[in-house]
């Protein structure tokens, strides 16, 4: 018997298994993960040599993956299923699962907490979150030994939560309105143990297996909340993991495939092709079977008193705002039948002025798709649909919003086969590709009208955030977008490259550039489009693909004379998008900046800072490093003008809180605090930063006592009178 594994059907790392004894959530305890050395990201399994028996029937991984599948049904039937937490950290890769199947629960626990004394190397166990007997010990007073390895890796590893609330030692001073919730959201889970049953020598013997979440984009969330008290200059601390049932589900069938569209972004599900299309369908989620961990809103107009998680899909998880407690996930059309599509935006716009909550879903077809644009407010709880957009099956991370127009932009990262694969549920990276011969499309939608008025196009890039647009009194739009050449920078995210900077290609990060776009003469634009809708290219010498393009610009315009060509495109352009007007476009600001962050109440109107994550001096020419320094740039000098920098620590989003406004003060743009969640490597835990936005000095900091996984994911908070 040959005793070789098909390493396709495994994929093999490090990190803790989870209990499936463990007790469920009313009676969780807390948890925390290891602060792991090395993390080994290959394909390999441990035999555990303490068990064995004689060969009676090969059994394979399909053969697991079809008693799961099977079961899976029966499983999620149960409404008042428990699921199991995430057990004790590193324990011992060694489980016998013959023996931890046959054994109560009092024995499994102590084999459990015998095993979990060693590590995998025979060495002691750490762990890197506070445990109960030193969650109340001030931080400062604790004994904290600096690591060698001061690099951002320890922060994409498993993190563990607790249903403890937690005290945080202040270190300065948080202003007195400070007043409120703070919430973030990014990834907690990358790595799920599994077991399994391997031959060796004829023999069966258990072997622990690990199956990696592949992207920065498909870690399993981590929910944090802080509690800000300036008046007492008090923080308060609890997080949670918001999908455990989705971990054992991971951890019963050995992957994840998802059922639905844009469920993974650059990920092996390590399932069948099978599998992936009888899931096809989708099912009714429980409360904490799906992941959203793109952007957490303290509300959305309309439902009160409520937290929300927003993922790639259509998915909006409700989550307790007190001790983050998953209640339901529901889709959009649950919301409203008219808002259909699998897939939608993370990162919906907030309209100050008229209380509007405005985001799209896209109901995906063969070739093109249907942008399903609405509106919620508290007026109108179930929403009304603004306008529908035909256009290509891109990736749209963000979009932007003027009082009178909605701006999609539709970079040429866009759906391969005929988006077939995408629809099937593949990862996005696998399913998209990027044309750099095609334009980047700008779709001009007028919210009075509730109709699209006008495409402009432009050179070829790629984005992951609009920064913030406007119009001007010269009839136009200007849009400002953290830009990217091509998709490179969503390949370099990848886990493999982000705990392993040395394989990382390029070995640095892709350059970003803060670019204004203009959309000029935009009622001169649309009456031309409006007239001209009925103009069809040749097919000649098109691809079936670029043809079908023709059908969601049809009628586009001729480009004005008064147009400026874009900066980089100087020569005369050809092709089926030739008669589009051009979207011309400046550089703003030039280092690398990301995660762009504006005063709220400057949204949709013209504005001078905007805050971002940036690049040290050291690391901007260095291989292999992420963002280290949270930066302020002036859009008008067109120029950074403060930075906040500490070596060795890495942020997190850095959302802005405008201070509120009191009687007749007149508040400055700049007038409010950064609030972002650090990773401190040398100290090996993170840190909440609260920074002045004006001058970018320390306010206050608190040591959250653990390590938080670094985060791309979106915050928010909310004030308290």
């Amino acid at each position: 018997m040959s005793d070789k594994l098909d390493e396709s059907a495994v994929l093999v790392g490090e990190e803790h298994p989870l209990n499936p004894h463990h007790e469920g959530q009313d009676g969780a305890k807390p948890t925390s993960n290891p602060l792991e050395d090395d993390f080994d990201t290959k394909q390999t399994m441990e035999p555990d040599e303490t068990s064995s028996e004689p060969l009676k029937e090969p059994i394979t991984l399909k053969d697991q993956e079809s008693k799961a599948d099977i079961s899976e049904d029966k499983e999620e039937d149960k409404e008042d299923e428990e699921y199991a937490e995430p057990a004790d950290p590193l324990q011992s890769s060694r489980l016998d699962v013959s023996a931890y199947s046959n054994v109560n629960d009092d024995a499994w626990a102590q084999q459990q907490q015998e095993n979990s004394l060693l590590d995998d190397e025979g060495l002691p166990n750490v762990t890197g979150s506070a445990s109960p007997s030193i969650a109340n010990t001030p931080v400062n007073e604790r004994t904290v030994e600096l690591d060698s390895d001061t690099s951002h890796v320890k922060g994409f590893r498993n993190a563990g939560d607790s249903s403890e609330i937690m005290d945080l030692q202040v270190s300065g001073q948080l202003p007195e309105w400070l007043i409120g919730e703070h919430y973030t959201i990014g990834p907690g889970t990358y790595d799920v143990r599994y077991m399994r049953k391997i031959e060796i020598d004829g023999h069966l013997q258990s072997a622990t297996c690990t199956f990696s979440f592949g992207h920065w984009f498909d870690g399993l969330p981590l929910a944090n909340r802080f509690d800000l008290n300036g008046k007492r200059n008090t923080i308060t601390y609890r997080n949670r993991l918001t999908c455990r049932r989705l971990i054992e589900k991971v951890r019963d069938h050995h992957g994840y495939a998802p059922r639905h569209p844009a469920g993974l972004f650059k990920t092996d599900s390590n399932q069948t092709m099978l599998v992936k299309f009888i899931k096809s369908q989708p099912k009714t989620n429980k409360a904490d079977g799906e992941p959203c961990g793109a952007r957490i809103l303290a509300g959305i107009p309309g439902i009160d008193g409520r937290l929300f998680a927003q993922n790639f899909a259509n998915h909006i998880q409700e989550l307790d705002p007190f001790d983050l407690k998953p209640t339901r996930v529901l889709c959009w059309d649950e919301v409203n039948p008219a808002f259909r599509g699998y897939s939608s935006c993370p990162n919906g716009q907030f309209d100050p002025r008229t209380g509007e909550y405005i985001n799209f879903t896209m109901e995906i077809g063969y070739q093109s798709t249907r942008y399903h644009f609405f509106s919620i407010s508290d007026r109108d709880p179930k929403g009304t649909v603004i306008a529908s957009v035909t256009a290509p099956t891109g990736y749209v991370h963000s979009f932007s919003l003027t009082p009178r127009y909605i701006v999609l932009v539709i970079f040429p990262l866009l759906a391969n086969s005929g988006a077939v694969k995408f629809a099937w549920n593949e990862s996005i990276m696998d399913s998209f590709a990027f044309y750099p011969s095609e334009p980047t499309l700008f779709y001009v939608i007028s919210r009075e009208k509730g109709q699209h008025i006008v495409t402009y196009r432009s050179d070829p890039c790629f984005a992951f955030h609009h920064v913030n647009a406007f119009e001007d009194d010269n009839d136009s739009i200007n849009v400002d977008i953290i830009t990217y050449r091509d998709e490179t920078i969503a390949n370099q995210l990848t886990t493999e490259n982000l705990r392993n900077p040395a394989s990382m290609q390029p070995p640095r990060l892709a350059p970003s550039e803060v670019r204004r776009y203009v959309l000029s003469c935009i009622d001169e634009e649309s009456i031309s489009f409006m007239t001209k809708n009925t103009l069809m290219p040749s097919t000649s010498g098109v691809t079936s693909r670029i043809s079908s393009m023709w059908s969601y610009l049809r009628g586009s315009s001729n480009a004005s004379s008064d147009v400026e060509r874009s900066e980089t495109n100087s020569t005369q352009v050809s092709g089926w998008y030739a008669s589009l007007p051009v979207a011309s476009y400046r550089a703003i600001v030039q280092p690398s900046l990301e995660l762009p962050q504006v005063n709220p109440l400057y949204k949709m109107q013209k504005y001078q800072y905007m805050y971002g994550l940036g690049f040290s001096a050291a690391n901007s020419i260095a291989d292999g490093k992420i963002w280290d320094s949270i930066v302020k740039t002036d859009m008008e000098r067109k120029s950074v003008v403060a930075s906040w920098h500490e070596e060795n620590c890495y942020p997190s989003e850095a959302v802005f809180i405008p201070r509120p406004a009191e009687g007749d003060l007149e508040l400055k743009e700049d007038d409010g605090v950064l609030v972002s969640v650090v990773l401190d490597s040398a100290r090996a835990m993170s840190f909440l930063l609260i920074l002045d936005a004006s001058t970018m000095e320390v306010l206050a900091k608190a040591d959250l006592g653990m390590i938080v996984p670094i985060s791309f994911g979106r915050g928010s908070y909310r004030l308290r009178s």
